[in-house]
């Protein structure tokens, strides 16, 4: 078994549109009927009115709304959207599984690409692939592998019980360690500083700051490896 992230611009597609936006997006959930698709998608970038008014006005696009927006501090902005799409003819995710393939995770686009992770039996599998999709747009391979690479996306929920996991005192040693440059090479505070300016002892700002960097560090394995793990572990 192998695993493939196809890339295609879709012509026809709203995601082609949004090649100059600097624009990122997910569809956290979706489903297609009769050439009609229904998706919830997460947007991310810089000029999110553009994206949002692109989207909407394309000729597709059926519903649209807009669920939540938020902005972040470094001009960046997020939207997430409920989409109704509706073709000519079947789009690209529906065609894949009409005919059997086997998609992993969420599809995303990037700068105009619609991108899907793919499972195949074998490159063979994937030439079928390329071809099907070849029909839709430019096609192109972002990354072959035979091990499954598949990278869960941590909900609000699961950066929640991450914080609720982490004790106060815990984040207060981690995030001071954060803010003065603990983590940077060179370091530029030392773990007695750091111990001095929350009046604790150094021991104790060491075990605060190992235990919360530990489950920092097992939250993000568990999400970007954990899967993978699991596959081997199988075998």
């Amino acid at each position: 078994m192998i695993t493939a992230r196809l890339a295609v611009r879709h012509d026809g597609g709203w995601a082609a549109d949004l090649g100059d936006c600097n624009c990122d997006g997910e569809f956290l959930t979706y489903t297609y009927r009769n050439n009609r698709s229904y998706g919830l998608v997460a947007f991310q970038s810089d000029r999110i009115d553009t994206v949002l008014d692109r989207v909407r006005s394309h000729d597709t696009v059926e519903e649209f709304h807009v669920i939540e927006r938020d902005g972040t501090d470094d001009g960046w902005e997020t939207a997430m959207v409920y989409l109704v799409t509706s073709y000519r003819e079947i789009p690209p995710m529906e065609m894949l599984i009409y005919e059997g393939y086997f998609p992993i995770g969420n599809p995303s686009v990037e700068n105009g690409l619609f991108k899907v992770d793919l499972l195949l039996e074998d490159k063979e599998e994937l030439e079928l692939a390329i071809d099907l999709l070849d029909a839709y747009g430019r096609v192109t391979v972002e990354y072959l592998s035979d091990e499954l690479r598949y990278q869960t996306i941590p909900t609000q929920d699961d950066f929640e019980a991450l914080a609720a996991d982490i004790s106060p005192r815990q984040l207060a040693v981690l995030g001071l360690a954060v803010e003065r440059g603990y983590f940077e090479d060179p370091r530029e505070v030392t773990l007695a500083e750091l111990a001095a300016e929350l009046d604790i002892t150094k021991a104790t700002a060491s075990l605060h700051l190992r235990r919360a960097r530990l489950k920092v560090v097992s939250f993000l394995a568990a999400h970007m490896d954990g899967p993978r793990r699991a596959v081997h572990s199988a075998e």
